[in-house]
């Protein structure tokens, strides 16, 4: 067992080096710009074409794929930096939400016939804004929780004891099997979805349910997992409060992505709100108990 731990912490280590994460961050963006290209080239040779139906579809769509990309390789820094602290850990997830809600703008613009928008009470209209609107507050939110983060970070050092850290970087190697199999089994399954909805010319399949629901499903057992890891080596009534805080906005992010607008983007808005005002108190209240 102890064998096996050791090359499970070799592995993380291996994968979270500056150089790795800068070959990864390279290889994605290779990716991206191909994916972009081909996408491009698909919907003029299927515009010019219309291979698959008598359809015409936007070049903005396009944009989307290597954006989806650049999502995938945050959502893998979101796992390698599980071992780091578990603020940090949430704030990287609400920057993943906060992009995935920006992406939608992408998916959205692409479906719109701008010479049928006659009045602002269009309803693609409006999912625009809804888009553009929830991405500026998640984006503010992120913000506003990372200065808080970096301000008080302090706060978490009692908790990143050496054993707890090689606890969770074993958990983000797991973490990081577990993303590649999903990566494969959701992009399999969305396939599936793609090739149905041509068949029988209906809507395609929601994009932010496909991976994005599953993965955050995980990340609930995660949180919940590294909250009771955690009790080992501190147990007050302040840490699990904020713990658990987190664990809820986890929740409500997994709710959200089954959600229509814009109950949806309200649901993430609520999480974030309620994650930031629970840390800001802990915060306050870990920095009054050092004082005293």
């Amino acid at each position: 067992m102890n064998k096996l731990l050791s090359k499970l912490l070799g592995v993380y280590d291996a994968l979270s080096t500056p150089k790795k994460l800068h070959f990864f961050e390279v290889a994605i963006l290779k990716v991206s710009i191909i994916s972009f290209v081909a996408h491009i080239a698909f919907i003029y040779f299927e515009n010019t074409f219309n291979f698959i139906g008598p359809s015409s579809h936007s070049y903005l769509k396009a944009i989307y794929t290597p954006f989806s990309f650049i999502l995938y390789y945050e959502v893998f820094l979101l796992v390698i930096i599980i071992p780091k602290s578990i603020s940090e850990f949430i704030g990287k997830q609400f920057e993943i939400i906060a992009l995935i809600t920006l992406r939608s703008f992408f998916h959205d613009i692409a479906d719109i016939d701008f010479t049928d928008i006659a009045t602002i009470n269009n309803p693609n209209f409006i999912n625009i804004l809804y888009d553009l609107g929830a991405s500026v507050i998640m984006l503010f939110s992120t913000l506003v929780y990372n200065k808080m983060y970096k301000k008080h970070g302090v706060s978490d050092a009692h908790v990143d004891l050496d054993q707890f850290i090689k606890i969770k970087k074993v958990l983000s190697v797991i973490m990081c099997g577990v993303l590649v199999a999903l990566s494969f089994i959701s992009l399999f399954s969305w396939l599936t979805d793609v090739r149905l909805a041509f068949q029988n010319k209906t809507s395609f399949p929601n994009p932010n349910t496909v991976f994005y629901t599953d993965f955050f499903t995980i990340m609930i057992f995660v949180d919940v997992l590294l909250l009771i890891i955690s009790f080992i080596y501190q147990f007050s009534f302040n840490l699990i409060f904020r713990n658990a805080s987190f664990i809820i906005t986890t929740i409500l992010i997994r709710m959200s992505l089954s959600m229509s607008k814009p109950m949806n983007y309200l649901i993430i808005i609520i999480g974030l709100a309620f994650s930031i005002i629970t840390y800001f108190i802990y915060s306050k209240m870990t920095v009054q108990k050092i004082k005293d």
